[in-house]
């Protein structure tokens, strides 16, 4: 019950940021999201064995998200090459233990992509300016929250064949398809009700594409989180865990959504 009063609780916040015209609340809620969520996930990586460099991961997270909001002043080659020489630098002159090297370096580089790269999608596409960003944006929030909801009940009343035993042994067939069920009744409401922008078809193949790719970036965090033996990123959210835990599903669906806009949509 945690979980979908927690749910119930952030999402009418989550809506009113994405509605508010200015991108700069949108940029700055997204900004300490990704923060917590890269210190949650340094917590998950110590938990490996891994020692990534905590303030060059954030510096790199927050440079990836700079990008997204100005994207004529600062270019991603930049950023990337950056934060590359950086860690040049820092790996040649820090005392850091030789046989510890190559673990630093790929958990450094791992995490400012993970959350940083990804996260600065859902900044590019509150950018755009228009109502289709901002549509596309309140799609997510809503088909992620009701296909979330329905494979929580769903899963927990009849799922008896697993999805992924060996990743997350709670997960089950019936309550993925029942994400994917809601989530495609859910975007069919909100095409009928308050998303004008974007056609039906589109509409319907996004919130599709956001179910099926969101639980595999859930599956994904939770082999992190086994590798590491922990359970959840962090206790911050009520029946959710940390912030990584519950932007998961979101990570990977970014780069779709704005690409598919940038093709098929603008």
């Amino acid at each position: 019950m945690k979980r979908i009063l927690t749910a119930i609780c952030l999402l009418p916040i989550f809506i009113f940021i994405v509605v508010w015209p200015s991108v700069w609340l949108f940029a700055a809620l997204a900004a300490v999201a990704a923060v917590l969520a890269e210190l949650e996930y340094f917590n998950i990586a110590k938990g490996g064995g891994f020692t990534p460099w905590k303030v060059l991961g954030v510096s790199w997270t927050l440079a990836f998200l700079a990008v997204a909001l100005w994207p004529k002043s600062l270019q991603l080659e930049v950023v990337i090459s950056a934060g590359f020489l950086c860690l040049i630098v820092m790996t040649i002159f820090s005392r850091l233990d030789l046989k510890q090297a190559f673990k630093t370096i790929a958990s450094t580089i791992f995490g400012a992509f993970y959350v940083g790269f990804f996260l600065a999608y859902f900044i590019a596409l509150k950018s755009q300016g228009d109502e289709r960003g901002k549509d596309l944006l309140l799609l997510l929030a809503f088909t992620v929250w009701a296909g979330d909801t329905a494979a929580y009940f769903v899963g927990s009343a009849i799922g008896k064949h697993k999805l992924a035993p060996s990743i997350s042994p709670k997960k089950s067939w019936e309550g993925a398809i029942a994400n994917v069920a809601a989530s495609l009744i859910t975007a069919y409401i909100a095409r009928l009700t308050f998303i004008q922008s974007i056609d039906g078809t589109d509409v319907i193949f996004l919130g599709a594409a956001i179910s099926i790719i969101g639980q595999l970036g859930d599956l994904f965090e939770s082999v992190l989180k086994r590798g590491a033996d922990i359970k959840d990123s962090g206790s911050l959210l009520p029946g959710h865990g940390g912030i990584l835990d519950r932007i998961d599903s979101l990570i990977f669906t970014a780069p779709v959504i704005y690409y598919y806009h940038q093709a098929f949509i603008k």
